[in-house]
Protein backbone atom coordinates (compact mmCIF):
# COMPACT_ATOMS: atom_id res chain seq x y z
CA UNK A 1 0.00 0.00 0.00
CA UNK A 2 0.97 3.64 -0.50
CA UNK A 3 0.19 6.35 2.05
CA UNK A 4 -0.07 9.72 0.30
CA UNK A 5 -0.78 11.71 3.47
CA UNK A 6 1.27 11.51 6.65
CA UNK A 7 3.28 13.77 8.95
CA UNK A 8 6.18 11.57 9.97
CA UNK A 9 8.96 14.14 9.49
CA UNK A 10 9.75 16.10 12.68
CA UNK A 11 9.21 19.57 11.24
CA UNK A 12 5.51 20.33 11.85
CA UNK A 13 2.83 19.13 14.30
CA UNK A 14 3.59 15.49 13.52
CA UNK A 15 6.50 13.36 14.75
CA UNK A 16 8.60 15.16 17.34
CA UNK A 17 11.96 13.56 16.54
CA UNK A 18 13.63 11.06 14.22
CA UNK A 19 13.16 8.21 16.67
CA UNK A 20 9.41 8.73 16.61
CA UNK A 21 9.59 8.95 12.81
CA UNK A 22 11.31 5.58 12.67
CA UNK A 23 8.77 4.03 15.03
CA UNK A 24 5.95 5.29 12.80
CA UNK A 25 7.62 3.89 9.70
CA UNK A 26 8.03 0.48 11.34
CA UNK A 27 4.37 0.40 12.36
CA UNK A 28 3.31 1.46 8.84
CA UNK A 29 5.39 -1.31 7.31
CA UNK A 30 3.87 -3.89 9.67
CA UNK A 31 0.35 -3.27 8.36
CA UNK A 32 1.36 -3.38 4.71
CA UNK A 33 2.65 0.01 3.59
CA UNK A 34 5.66 0.03 1.27
CA UNK A 35 5.65 3.74 0.34
CA UNK A 36 5.04 6.83 2.49
CA UNK A 37 4.69 10.38 1.21
CA UNK A 38 5.98 12.82 3.83
CA UNK A 39 3.36 15.54 3.39
CA UNK A 40 4.41 18.05 6.04
CA UNK A 41 2.18 21.09 6.41
CA UNK A 42 3.02 24.21 4.44
CA UNK A 43 1.62 27.46 5.81
CA UNK A 44 3.31 30.82 5.38
CA UNK A 45 4.77 32.09 8.64
CA UNK A 46 4.27 28.80 10.48
CA UNK A 47 5.39 25.79 8.42
CA UNK A 48 7.69 26.70 5.54
CA UNK A 49 9.69 23.50 4.94
CA UNK A 50 12.52 24.67 7.15
CA UNK A 51 14.90 21.71 7.58
CA UNK A 52 12.58 19.53 5.45
CA UNK A 53 15.35 18.28 3.18
CA UNK A 54 17.70 17.75 6.11
CA UNK A 55 15.18 15.67 8.06
CA UNK A 56 14.05 13.78 4.97
CA UNK A 57 17.61 12.68 4.16
CA UNK A 58 18.35 11.94 7.82
CA UNK A 59 15.31 9.65 8.08
CA UNK A 60 16.17 7.84 4.85
CA UNK A 61 19.72 7.28 6.08
CA UNK A 62 18.58 6.00 9.47
CA UNK A 63 16.15 3.59 7.85
CA UNK A 64 18.85 2.29 5.53
CA UNK A 65 21.30 1.90 8.41
CA UNK A 66 18.76 -0.12 10.39
CA UNK A 67 17.80 -2.25 7.40
CA UNK A 68 14.21 -0.97 7.24
CA UNK A 69 13.12 -1.12 3.60
CA UNK A 70 10.42 1.39 2.71
CA UNK A 71 10.19 4.11 0.08
CA UNK A 72 9.86 7.73 1.18
CA UNK A 73 8.38 10.36 -1.14
CA UNK A 74 8.55 14.14 -0.74
CA UNK A 75 5.43 16.28 -0.54
CA UNK A 76 3.48 18.93 1.36
CA UNK A 77 -0.04 19.54 2.60
CA UNK A 78 -0.72 23.11 1.51
CA UNK A 79 -3.11 25.40 3.35
CA UNK A 80 -5.46 27.15 0.95
CA UNK A 81 -4.76 30.81 1.64
CA UNK A 82 -3.84 33.45 -0.97
CA UNK A 83 -0.37 33.76 0.56
CA UNK A 84 0.23 30.02 0.36
CA UNK A 85 -0.95 29.85 -3.25
CA UNK A 86 1.59 32.53 -4.08
CA UNK A 87 4.32 30.33 -2.61
CA UNK A 88 3.21 27.50 -4.89
CA UNK A 89 4.11 29.69 -7.87
CA UNK A 90 7.61 30.28 -6.45
CA UNK A 91 8.38 26.56 -6.30
CA UNK A 92 8.78 26.56 -2.51
CA UNK A 93 5.89 24.11 -2.02
CA UNK A 94 6.54 20.43 -2.75
CA UNK A 95 4.10 18.47 -4.86
CA UNK A 96 3.67 14.70 -4.48
CA UNK A 97 6.96 13.21 -5.63
CA UNK A 98 7.61 16.31 -7.83
CA UNK A 99 4.52 15.42 -9.88
CA UNK A 100 1.72 17.77 -10.91
CA UNK A 101 -0.40 16.45 -8.00
CA UNK A 102 -0.63 18.56 -4.85
CA UNK A 103 -2.19 17.74 -1.46
CA UNK A 104 -4.21 20.69 -0.14
CA UNK A 105 -6.26 21.49 2.96
CA UNK A 106 -9.12 23.95 3.47
CA UNK A 107 -8.46 26.47 6.22
CA UNK A 108 -10.82 26.65 9.24
CA UNK A 109 -14.00 28.57 8.46
CA UNK A 110 -13.44 28.42 4.70
CA UNK A 111 -16.67 28.53 2.72
CA UNK A 112 -17.40 26.12 -0.09
CA UNK A 113 -17.28 28.98 -2.58
CA UNK A 114 -13.85 30.09 -1.36
CA UNK A 115 -12.66 26.49 -1.42
CA UNK A 116 -13.68 25.90 -5.03
CA UNK A 117 -12.17 29.24 -6.07
CA UNK A 118 -8.80 28.25 -4.57
CA UNK A 119 -8.94 24.76 -6.09
CA UNK A 120 -9.70 26.18 -9.54
CA UNK A 121 -6.80 28.59 -9.15
CA UNK A 122 -4.50 25.63 -8.53
CA UNK A 123 -5.89 23.96 -11.65
CA UNK A 124 -5.23 27.16 -13.58
CA UNK A 125 -1.60 27.02 -12.42
CA UNK A 126 -1.28 23.58 -14.00
CA UNK A 127 -1.58 21.36 -10.91
CA UNK A 128 -4.08 18.69 -9.87
CA UNK A 129 -5.28 19.36 -6.31
CA UNK A 130 -5.91 16.45 -3.95
CA UNK A 131 -8.36 17.68 -1.32
CA UNK A 132 -7.32 16.19 2.01
CA UNK A 133 -9.75 14.62 4.50
CA UNK A 134 -12.92 15.93 2.82
CA UNK A 135 -15.05 14.26 5.47
CA UNK A 136 -14.05 17.01 7.92
CA UNK A 137 -15.75 19.80 6.01
CA UNK A 138 -19.36 20.27 7.17
CA UNK A 139 -20.67 21.37 3.77
CA UNK A 140 -19.31 18.36 1.89
CA UNK A 141 -21.81 15.65 1.03
CA UNK A 142 -22.69 13.64 -2.06
CA UNK A 143 -23.80 16.60 -4.19
CA UNK A 144 -20.76 18.73 -3.33
CA UNK A 145 -18.46 15.77 -3.93
CA UNK A 146 -20.00 15.30 -7.37
CA UNK A 147 -19.38 18.98 -8.11
CA UNK A 148 -15.76 18.74 -6.96
CA UNK A 149 -15.17 15.65 -9.07
CA UNK A 150 -16.62 17.44 -12.10
CA UNK A 151 -14.11 20.23 -11.49
CA UNK A 152 -11.30 17.67 -11.64
CA UNK A 153 -10.57 17.65 -7.91
CA UNK A 154 -9.11 14.44 -6.44
CA UNK A 155 -10.80 13.34 -3.22
CA UNK A 156 -8.91 11.94 -0.22
CA UNK A 157 -10.51 10.48 2.91
CA UNK A 158 -8.77 9.55 6.16
CA UNK A 159 -8.90 5.83 6.94
CA UNK A 160 -9.92 6.21 10.59
CA UNK A 161 -12.88 8.41 9.59
CA UNK A 162 -14.89 5.48 8.21
CA UNK A 163 -15.59 4.37 11.79
CA UNK A 164 -17.02 7.79 12.65
CA UNK A 165 -18.82 8.55 9.40
CA UNK A 166 -20.40 5.50 7.77
CA UNK A 167 -21.66 7.67 4.91
CA UNK A 168 -18.13 7.43 3.50
CA UNK A 169 -18.90 3.89 2.31
CA UNK A 170 -21.71 5.32 0.19
CA UNK A 171 -19.29 7.91 -1.24
CA UNK A 172 -16.89 5.12 -2.17
CA UNK A 173 -19.61 3.04 -3.80
CA UNK A 174 -20.65 6.05 -5.87
CA UNK A 175 -17.06 6.46 -7.08
CA UNK A 176 -16.63 9.79 -5.28
CA UNK A 177 -13.48 8.90 -3.31
CA UNK A 178 -10.10 8.50 -5.01
CA UNK A 179 -7.67 7.91 -2.15
CA UNK A 180 -7.67 6.50 1.37
CA UNK A 181 -4.74 7.76 3.46
CA UNK A 182 -3.71 7.79 7.10
CA UNK A 183 -2.97 11.44 8.00
CA UNK A 184 -0.72 9.91 10.66
CA UNK A 185 0.85 12.42 13.07
CA UNK A 186 2.27 10.65 16.11
CA UNK A 187 2.66 7.38 17.99
CA UNK A 188 0.22 8.10 20.81
CA UNK A 189 -2.97 9.17 19.06
CA UNK A 190 -2.95 9.53 15.26
CA UNK A 191 -0.81 6.52 14.43
CA UNK A 192 -0.77 3.43 12.18
CA UNK A 193 -2.70 1.24 14.58
CA UNK A 194 -5.68 0.69 12.26
CA UNK A 195 -5.15 -2.68 10.58
CA UNK A 196 -8.63 -3.74 11.74
CA UNK A 197 -10.16 -0.72 9.99
CA UNK A 198 -8.34 -1.58 6.77
CA UNK A 199 -9.75 -5.10 6.91
CA UNK A 200 -13.24 -3.75 7.57
CA UNK A 201 -12.98 -1.41 4.58
CA UNK A 202 -11.75 -4.21 2.35
CA UNK A 203 -14.69 -6.36 3.42
CA UNK A 204 -17.18 -3.57 2.79
CA UNK A 205 -16.00 -2.29 -0.60
CA UNK A 206 -14.24 -5.31 -2.12
CA UNK A 207 -10.60 -5.93 -2.92
CA UNK A 208 -10.59 -4.20 -6.33
CA UNK A 209 -11.87 -0.93 -4.96
CA UNK A 210 -9.67 -1.24 -1.87
CA UNK A 211 -6.58 -1.60 -4.05
CA UNK A 212 -7.62 1.33 -6.22
CA UNK A 213 -7.93 3.56 -3.14
CA UNK A 214 -4.73 2.44 -1.41
CA UNK A 215 -2.43 1.30 -4.22
CA UNK A 216 -3.35 1.94 -7.86
CA UNK A 217 -4.42 5.58 -7.70
CA UNK A 218 -1.62 6.63 -5.30
CA UNK A 219 0.92 4.88 -7.57
CA UNK A 220 -0.34 6.70 -10.67
CA UNK A 221 -0.15 10.00 -8.81
CA UNK A 222 3.46 9.40 -7.77
CA UNK A 223 4.25 8.48 -11.37
CA UNK A 224 2.54 11.70 -12.56
CA UNK A 225 0.01 9.75 -14.62
CA UNK A 226 -3.69 10.35 -15.13
CA UNK A 227 -5.71 8.48 -12.53
CA UNK A 228 -8.03 5.69 -13.64
CA UNK A 229 -11.72 6.20 -14.18
CA UNK A 230 -13.82 4.12 -11.78
CA UNK A 231 -17.18 4.03 -13.52
CA UNK A 232 -16.92 0.22 -13.74
CA UNK A 233 -16.86 0.06 -9.94
CA UNK A 234 -20.05 2.09 -9.63
CA UNK A 235 -21.76 -0.38 -11.96
CA UNK A 236 -20.40 -3.30 -9.97
CA UNK A 237 -21.74 -1.87 -6.71
CA UNK A 238 -25.11 -1.22 -8.33
CA UNK A 239 -25.24 -4.94 -9.04
CA UNK A 240 -24.29 -5.68 -5.44
CA UNK A 241 -20.54 -6.27 -5.45
CA UNK A 242 -17.07 -5.32 -6.50
CA UNK A 243 -15.88 -8.63 -7.89
CA UNK A 244 -17.89 -10.72 -5.42
CA UNK A 245 -21.47 -11.89 -5.23
CA UNK A 246 -23.71 -10.23 -2.68
CA UNK A 247 -23.82 -13.43 -0.63
CA UNK A 248 -20.02 -13.67 -0.59
CA UNK A 249 -19.77 -10.14 0.71
CA UNK A 250 -22.22 -10.80 3.50
CA UNK A 251 -20.27 -13.90 4.58
CA UNK A 252 -17.00 -11.95 4.46
CA UNK A 253 -18.44 -9.37 6.85
CA UNK A 254 -19.75 -12.07 9.19
CA UNK A 255 -16.42 -13.91 9.19
CA UNK A 256 -14.46 -10.70 9.75
CA UNK A 257 -16.60 -9.71 12.71
CA UNK A 258 -16.41 -13.24 14.12
CA UNK A 259 -12.60 -13.16 13.88
CA UNK A 260 -12.35 -9.76 15.57
CA UNK A 261 -14.67 -10.90 18.37
CA UNK A 262 -12.57 -14.04 18.96
CA UNK A 263 -9.28 -12.12 19.12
Amino acid sequence: MIDLHCHILPIDDGAQNIEESIELVISAKKIGYNTLCCTSHYKVGIYENKRYEEKFKQLKLELKTRGIEIELIRGNELYLTPEDLEMLETGMVQTIGSSKYLLVEAIPGMTYRALTRSLLEIRRMGYFPILAHVERYPYVGIEKLKELKELGIIIQVNIRSVREKKEIYKWIRLGLVDILASDTHNIKYRNYDFFDILMEIKGEVGIKTFKRLTERTPKRIIENKKIEENDHEKKAFTNGTDGDTFVKRVFKRINFRRCTNDS
